[in-house]
């Protein structure tokens, strides 16, 4: 514990000489060693490409890029895991233009695909540094914002290199020939910061990878590259249905990083980041402000503008032109101090940085890595602040700072089985080209067959699968890969549409008389129709914030797995979850006074299938259906948050509901399953075992937003006992079980 106290630092030391705050712990991360590899002259690619590196200033590789130059150009699917900044770009591209040098003009030889728009168009000047000085190599974007005049251009004389992300691939894959016809010659597919196809949208890239693939003529190498990910060679096989190769890289930072846990005392976390960027602004020091949503983002610059501090907003909602002239201010120099939702949070180039500050603690270290990755890039000393707040995520770590800066990567996890999505792209497969089922997995044929019982598909004689006008139909309103179910589409008052969201989360946070951000503006929720939602904006200066009041029924429909832990039963299986929105509860923002509850005149319900672990506590004989309900509400609660900080879920991938006779249930919810449950089946002992230092560390009275409140409670945190959890989470672990009684089926009210 001694290496987390204290750092010798005179910008650390004038920060902490405030008796407002508390620094938590504070930890120096050394520079990574570099391993050099073989002189650009010695290296196996052709002179013209060595000249080129030369008048570039690279004169050697990296020991890394070097194994990955040599491992592509064998032929074998490669994943390249380095640090932020380290050079993955270059382990990749330098091997596929190698390749692409022996016949420049015969079209789309490599494909680079990265998450979303704004990174793959971010990426065009290091793309353009590497290749723009070779004769005859071309490259183009080809996404959503391409113009139509530039698109055709695109298809009628190909690039060597074509630039684009998952969504425009779905969409062609299905709506354009020329894009087929363009890419059957392609030998290369690069998968950039892998580890974000993590749960549905993985499952999605997984399907599309594999259409991708019907279409282009000879096998291709596929590569992965990744600053964070914990497993993975396991997750980018499972991503692309095929065994590779892995190649590590850098794993550190070029400068010395000071990493600072502070709580505030006497002040809130808005008024701490904002006396925190005026010391950075002080002292000139370039710094980037995270915090996990647009109102947070926008309440800090308000407060900022009221001191007289100038601070730049990048968020989703602002004009693409808006952000980009941000992000060129904020490289240049010209902006000093940027505050950001996670749009920044990838690779996007804004220079180095001096200084990160985290308006709230990541619930993992995968987040915590990306947000922080372009510190100490130059070499130079650098820094990063992170305010902790009052929550069991927060009060974990500051009581125990090592779990955090030990912790590896999280395992990134997808879940190729998951039957909301199979059927989406299978449909989309056959609408991509006639497929033969023929040549399906016997998983993917009982999709079929079910397809077909819908009447979204037909089936010829000779085994050949094409969609019905139904099929079309329903697959246009499934376009988005970035989530998955019904979806609810939003309009304003005179008819504009404005958004949509997954239903599944539609009834929790647009129920009549919701307040809901979106773009950066605030709404309140008029009318909930079918699978339409009807908004009027609210003035900007609303303080008030809705939570829904619900219950949930879960159904275990198929069990897939089970064992015995600690004399806890736990199972894995297929669930039917149906949700019941009744009420809301007003509250203040920031502060989250209660204002009101109101009732639902006609409460919202939603059902899907999905999967989840089912566990079964002993209860206490001692205690009456209410008290033990307490302590497996609370057991609950831990256990997700515990959850989220081992296998790097979001706060809204999980969801719980438990029983007063010891029945919890946790589960993706995300229709089909996202694989996060998954993951807390293959480590629950670990997560259970966490869930109970959430619990026991806490000095609170029996409960408090530091150990077992969750903001995302259905039952607004009532019926909640840290103690009782804690008394039998001890007799659990111990195995004193003896004193308890075991229930075969739940019985009681539900609590979520």
């Amino acid at each position: 514990m001694e290496k987390y106290n204290w750092v010798n630092d005179e910008l650390l030391s004038e920060i902490a000489s405030d008796k407002n705050i508390k620094i938590v712990c504070s930890y120096i991360q050394k520079p990574s060693s570099i391993e050099y590899g073989s002189d650009v002259s010695e290296l196996d690619i052709k002179t013209e490409l060595k000249d080129h590196l030369k008048s570039l200033g690279i004169t050697r590789l990296y020991r890394f890029q070097e194994e990955a130059l040599r491992t592509i150009k064998s032929g074998k699917n490669t994943i390249i895991v380095s640090g932020t900044g380290t050079g993955k770009t270059e382990a990749f591209l330098i091997p596929i233009l190698d390749d692409v040098l022996e016949r420049p003009f015969v079209g789309v030889q490599a494909i680079l695909v990265y998450p979303t728009k704004a990174l793959s168009r971010d990426q065009i000047a290091r793309i353009e540094r590497l290749s723009g000085g070779i004769f005859g190599l071309r490259y183009a974007v080809l996404d959503g914002d391409t113009p139509a005049n530039i698109r055709q251009r695109i298809f009628m004389y190909p690039p060597s290199i074509l630039i684009t992300n998952p969504d425009m691939i779905n969409y062609s894959l299905v709506y354009s020939d020329e894009f087929k016809s363009m890419i059957t010659n392609v030998k290369y597919i690069v998968l950039d910061d892998v580890h974000v196809y993590n749960g549905i949208f993985g499952s999605h890239v997984s399907f599309i990878l594999r259409r991708l693939l019907r279409f282009i003529r000879e096998k291709p190498v596929i590569i992965g590259s990744s600053a964070t990910i914990g497993n993975p060679r396991e997750f980018f096989e499972k991503l692309i249905g095929d065994k590779a190769v892995l190649v590590k890289g850098i794993e550190g930072k070029r400068g010395e990083t000071i990493h600072t846990f502070i709580r505030p005392l006497e002040r809130s976390k808005l008024s701490e980041t904002i006396r925190l960027i005026r010391y950075m602004q002080k002292r000139d020091l370039k710094t980037l402000v995270f915090a996990d949503s647009h109102r947070i983002v926008e309440m800090i610059k308000r407060l900022a503008d009221k001191y007289g501090i100038e601070v730049a907003v990048h968020r989703s909602g602002l004009k693409p032109e808006v952000r980009r002239k941000i992000e060129v201010g904020f490289k240049r120099g010209s902006i000093k101090t940027v505050v950001a939702t996670p749009t920044l949070e990838l690779g996007i180039d804004i220079g180095d940085l001096d200084v990160v500050i985290l308006y709230s603690i990541p619930p993992n270290c995968t987040r915590y890595s990306q947000r922080i990755g372009r510190c100490g890039r130059r070499g130079q000393r650098s820094y990063v602040f992170t305010i902790l707040g009052d929550d069991p995520i927060s009060a974990y770590y500051e009581a125990h700072p090592e779990d955090f800066f030990m912790q590896n990567y999280e395992q990134s996890y997808i879940d190729t089985r998951n039957e909301e999505v199979a059927k989406i792209q299978l449909l989309a497969m056959c609408l991509d080209a006639p497929l033969k089922i023929s040549g399906l997995t016997e998983y993917g044929r009982e999709i079929i067959v079910k397809l077909i019982k819908e009447g979204y598909l037909r089936l010829s004689k000779s085994g050949i699968a094409r969609a019905t006008i139904k099929g079309r139909r329903y697959l246009r309103g499934r376009m988005n890969i970035r989530g998955i179910g019904d979806m609810v589409w939003i309009y304003t008052e005179n008819g504009v549409k404005i958004g949509f969201r997954e239903k599944s989360m539609a009834i929790k946070e647009l129920h009549p008389g919701a307040i809901y951000l979106h773009g950066g503006n605030i709404y309140i929720s008029l009318r909930f129709e079918g699978n339409k939602v009807v908004v009027r904006r609210l003035p900007e200066d609303v303080n008030l914030i809705t939570t829904a009041l619900y219950y949930t029924f879960p159904e275990i429909i198929k069990i897939l797995k089970s064992k015995k832990i600690h004399e806890v039963k736990l199972v894995h299986a297929v669930l039917k979850i149906k949700d019941v929105v009744y009420a809301y509860v007003v509250k203040l923002f920031p502060g989250g006074e209660k204002v009101r509850e109101v009732f639902l005149k006609n409460p919202l319900e939603y059902e899907f299938t999905t999967k989840g672990l089912l566990m079964v506590f002993p209860t206490n004989p001692e205690w009456n259906e209410i008290q033990n309900a307490e302590a497996f509400h609370a057991i609950e609660h831990a256990f997700i948050a515990s959850g989220e900080t081992l296998i790097g879920a979001a706060p809204r991938d999980l969801g719980g509901v438990s029983f007063p006779t010891g029945h919890i249930f946790v589960y993706d919810s995300y229709p089909g399953g996202s694989g996060a449950s998954a993951m807390l089946f293959k480590y629950f002992d670990k997560t259970l075992k966490r869930a109970y230092k959430i619990i026991s560390d806490c000095k609170c009275i029996d409960g408090c937003p530091k150990c077992i409140f969750s903001p995302y409670c259905g039952n607004n945190n009532r019926i909640l006992s840290r103690k009782k959890a804690k008394v039998i989470l001890e007799n659990v672990l111990l195995n004193k079980v003896k004193y308890m009684e075991f229930y075969e089926e739940p019985e009681g009210k539900p609590i979520v």
